[in-house]
């Protein structure tokens, strides 16, 4: 089958047009942006300039889980990777494969010069990274090529790059699930199911928007607290959010995929030194998770990776299957709340305070202003605690290997494979 028939009209434009110094394919999750940017990628290694070329996103397994398994997918075997390397070869060009999860990462390219660049994700990419590589695009007619699902409105990208194509050497290619030929009505229905509030804007509607109000806004006793468990679980993960001055909190999740839902919050931990005006020590602590986890069939305990000192403790204490927590704040955050939004994850009512801070968790104004996403730090314990039990344990089942964003997930967007070399688009 011939792979351009798969095209939606604004594809093709974007492969056609992406003729700037830095090109950025932007929309929603599943809107075909990423699909269109990669034939661009192919047609850029066989028909651009002589030079190197650098892929780069925010680790090497999402760079080989979101670029290098779909080029595979239309490009079959003559894309080689060689991750001891840090290298990809397809047709005769060697690429460069750069993570970049932190600020020290511009240091990996220092000194060096490119042809092209290829990001994914770029808000999610330290911004002295992305200036720094467009700093390394100075060979002739060099080019960049990123895709990003929108951010706030005040985010570096959006206001030092996408706002400026008038006067900048930037074009900007904006997508929307009705760019994608291959949805069908009821994935694209029951997609919009999954997401609420900022998510949906941003994720659905692909809206640059602030992070604004309650964490879980759409969250209501009527539609997702149950008066008692839906039934027996298969097993139980427990999460920890650890405190010492600040409140202490186990969340008991349990899990059974026969049963609707088949996730719920059974019970809850919640102790506030402060509240109580007695501070625990860690043995008082380890000694109440026993307790706490008495009778349950717990097949993982996920705790705060800082809290060192309580995890040597619960090893004293002989509590099995402690494991260090993915601490990915937003992410986790999502996850959860599309569990919450379908239905999926309910809380039972005998957890008062994680249905407080359903309605209290609030999303920080002011670091909202300077393009960054991030909660209060309030009335977040509980709210912690299950986070870290059904991000590190859920998601990682469900979907495969940790990622920073569900949006990072390995799209496998199209059936058809290109045999051999593509032609030129045009």
């Amino acid at each position: 089958m011939n792979p351009l028939k798969a095209f939606s009209p604004k594809q093709i434009d974007s492969i056609n047009n992406s003729t700037a110094r830095i090109n950025i394919w932007e929309g929603p999750v599943r809107s075909g942006k990423s699909y269109s940017c990669y034939w661009k990628w192919l047609d850029r290694v066989i028909n651009g300039v002589e030079g190197p070329m650098i892929m780069c996103g925010r680790t090497e397994p999402t760079i080989k889980r979101n670029i290098i398994r779909p080029l595979q997918e239309l490009v079959g075997d003559d894309l080689q990777y060689n991750s001891g390397k840090g290298e990809v070869m397809l047709w005769g060009r060697k690429i460069d494969v750069v993570g970049a999860n932190d600020e020290r990462a511009e240091a990996k390219i220092r000194g060096s010069e490119f042809a092209y660049a290829l990001m994914d994700e770029v808000t999610i990419i330290p911004e002295n990274f992305v200036k720094m590589l467009f700093s390394r695009l100075s060979i002739p007619n060099a080019q960049f090529f990123g895709t990003t699902n929108p951010d706030s409105p005040f985010h570096w990208l959006k206001t030092g790059y996408l706002d400026k194509v008038d006067t900048m050497n930037v074009k900007v290619f904006s997508f929307s699930m009705e760019d994608n030929p291959i949805l069908t009505e009821d994935f694209k229905s029951d997609l919009r199911k999954e997401y609420q509030g900022l998510w949906f804007d941003r994720y659905i509607l692909g809206k640059w928007v602030l992070a604004e109000g309650a964490v879980y806004d759409f969250f209501s006793e009527r539609d997702h607290v149950i008066a008692h468990p839906p039934g027996n679980a298969t097993y139980y993960v427990c999460g920890i959010d650890y405190g010492t001055s600040n409140p202490c909190c186990y969340a008991l999740i349990g899990y059974n995929p026969s049963l609707y839902p088949n996730m719920w919050l059974e019970k809850e931990y919640y102790y506030d030194s402060k509240a109580k005006n007695r501070q625990k020590s860690d043995s008082d602590y380890a000694a109440d998770l026993y307790n706490f986890l008495a009778g349950y069939n717990v097949k993982a305990i996920y705790v705060d990776p800082s809290a060192l000192s309580f995890k040597v403790e619960l090893r004293k204490f002989g509590i099995p299957s402690v494991i260090d927590a993915i601490n990915d704040v937003l992410p986790g955050i999502r996850y959860q709340g599309q569990l919450i939004s379908n239905g999926t994850y309910k809380i039972c009512a005998c957890c008062v305070n994680a249905i407080k801070e359903y309605s209290t968790y609030l999303w920080d104004s002011r670091a909202s202003l300077r393009g960054k996403d991030e909660p209060l730090k309030q009335n977040d314990h509980i709210s912690d605690a299950q986070r870290y039990a059904l991000y590190s344990h859920f998601f990682n089942q469900t979907q495969g290997t940790m990622t920073e964003s569900d949006a990072y997930r390995y799209e496998k967007m199209y059936s058809t494979r290109a045999k051999g070399k593509p032609s030129r688009f045009s």
